[in-house]
């Protein structure tokens, strides 16, 4: 099937989720023509049913937490609402409750329109087509597109092995992020995610929750540190050179800390007997009814009647993603990660952002600071980034 001359983008956008919508905003406002590429019937379809999955309650940054142009724009439209019940900023970095960061996103995908440019499909194959961009959508007419944005993460659970097995015979073992009805009694994970899943289960009439954590909690009140998000980092990241990245990014913790109001509200629970912590998980069976999980070098037993795992999901790379996304040119890469250049492009007016440009922005690339950077420097665009 042909592509009419007329329907040619000049941006294709592979991912509605936080990246690619503000990046779509942003495209939009300096007029490019943009579509949105994602098989989710809205935009930031997945963002939402994995925040409401692990019970998140507030936005976790030390700068700007929203889709928009200025890094106020979210203060200003908590206060435009007067609706102090529901919409509230917290601490001296003025962060915002969920319910606050999902009215303000519905609200600048409504007023710029992305909502209609969102393309319901799965990218089949990428590849140039007379200087242009080839688009093939696996239940969508093809575009063809002078750029193209991957705004990709990773669909890929982490999980450990036994999991997986058990699942599959039947016991009582899902990931938080798969749908699932049964009572959570333990959940299995270091990080604010299982921290928020076992508070959120605990508040159940007569609920008694582990939580197993291979190591102590680490208490980090922000995902980053602050200092990763100002101009001045990117300067002496960019000094470092691809090698010297790599070996910031594996020395660097990027998981696994809990803020310290959470931490406090789960020495509450288990003081009051509503949470117990346990250690790392050793043994794990299934007698056909429930689970039963033992400490590691222990040899008591705890049978339970639904196991959650908070383990977050895989990393993606940059081949997987290529492959997953049929991109028919080989692009540089290094340590799995691309080679990007000032403007995020991959080469050949294919560009990046999201967890996979982290050699080029650092640590904060997979967060919301992360698609404000990597959208303020893709060709055309006007975005204060921080």
């Amino acid at each position: 099937m042909g592509i009419r001359r007329e329907h040619i983008d000049d941006w294709v956008i592979v991912g509605g989720g936080i990246h690619g919508t503000c990046a779509a905003r942003a495209l939009v406002a300096a007029g490019a023509e943009v579509a949105i590429i994602d098989p989710a019937p809205r935009l930031l379809d997945r963002w939402r049913s994995r925040a409401a999955a692990v019970s998140m309650r507030w936005l976790r940054s030390p700068a700007s937490h929203h889709l928009d142009r200025a890094p106020v724009s979210l203060h200003h439209f908590v206060h435009g609402e007067n609706d102090p019940g529901a919409l509230r900023l917290a601490g001296p970095f003025r962060r915002p409750n969920l319910e606050a960061f999902m009215r303000h996103s519905s609200r600048v995908i409504a007023d710029w329109g992305l909502e209609r440019r969102l393309v319901k499909s799965v990218v089949t194959s990428i590849r140039q087509e007379g200087g242009l961009h080839r688009v093939e959508c696996a239940s969508a007419e093809p575009r063809l597109a002078r750029r193209v944005l991957l705004a990709v993460g990773s669909n890929r659970l982490r999980r450990p092995g036994w999991a997986a097995t058990l699942a599959d015979r039947g016991a009582p073992i899902r990931h938080v992020f798969e749908a699932g009805g049964d009572p959570v009694e333990d959940v299995i994970g270091g990080g604010i995610s299982a921290v928020q899943v076992a508070l959120h289960a605990s508040t159940k009439d007569g609920a008694r929750v582990r939580l197993w954590h291979r190591a102590p909690l680490r208490v980090s009140e922000f995902d980053f540190a602050w200092s990763w998000a100002k101009h001045r980092f990117m300067g002496t990241w960019q000094d470092l050179g691809p090698r010297g990245r790599q070996d910031f990014l594996q020395r660097t913790p990027r998981r696994g800390s809990v803020p310290p109001g959470l931490e406090r509200r789960l020495s509450s629970a288990v003081s009051s007997g509503r949470i117990q912590l346990m250690g790392p998980v050793g043994r794990v069976g299934w007698d056909g009814g429930s689970a039963e999980l033992s400490l590691e070098g222990a040899g008591l037993r705890h049978p339970s009647a639904g196991v959650v795992l908070a383990t977050g999901v895989e990393q993606p790379s940059a081949p997987a993603v290529a492959r997953h996304v049929g991109l028919a040119t080989e692009l540089p890469t290094s340590a799995g990660f691309p080679l990007l250049g000032d403007d995020m492009d991959w080469g050949m007016g294919i560009h990046v952002t999201g967890p996979l440009a982290r050699l080029r922005l650092g640590p904060v690339a997979p967060t919301i600071v992360g698609a404000r950077w990597a959208t303020s420097k893709l060709p055309g665009v006007r975005l204060q980034p921080v």
